[in-house]
């Protein structure tokens, strides 16, 4: 039973971390190739139905330790800047290191 649970919430991270990704890849492709004025500080036009979670909320949480970062760039990305703390587990490794995420806090994966 907790290997069945273990694997539901593997895929639904995979898929809010892959959804959440290509959107922001999307959304910057876009952004690049368009005459639009880019969004203000703190606003992003989301197309997909990833859970979102403010930098307030977000601080709060990973202060209080009820949360943890995984940021889901490559290693060189995350070896450039990352969030203090955090760890990396790039998109494209989350099927085969899923068991390095902790379950008992909140998931708050970032990739840009």
């Amino acid at each position: 039973m907790k290997k069945i649970l273990s694997l539901g919430l593997l895929a639904v991270f995979a898929l809010f971390v892959l959804t959440a990704c290509q959107s922001a890849l999307t959304a910057n492709k876009a952004g690049n190739n368009s005459n639009k004025s880019a969004p203000k500080t703190g606003e992003q036009a989301h197309t997909d139905d990833a859970p979102r979670i403010s930098l307030a909320d977000a601080k709060k949480d990973f202060d209080a330790g009820s949360a943890i970062f995984v940021d889901t760039r490559a290693e060189a990305s995350y070896k450039n800047e990352h969030i203090k703390g955090s760890i990396n587990i790039p998109a494209e490794t989350v099927e085969t290191r899923y068991k390095e995420i902790p379950t008992d806090k909140k998931i708050i994966a970032y990739c840009s």
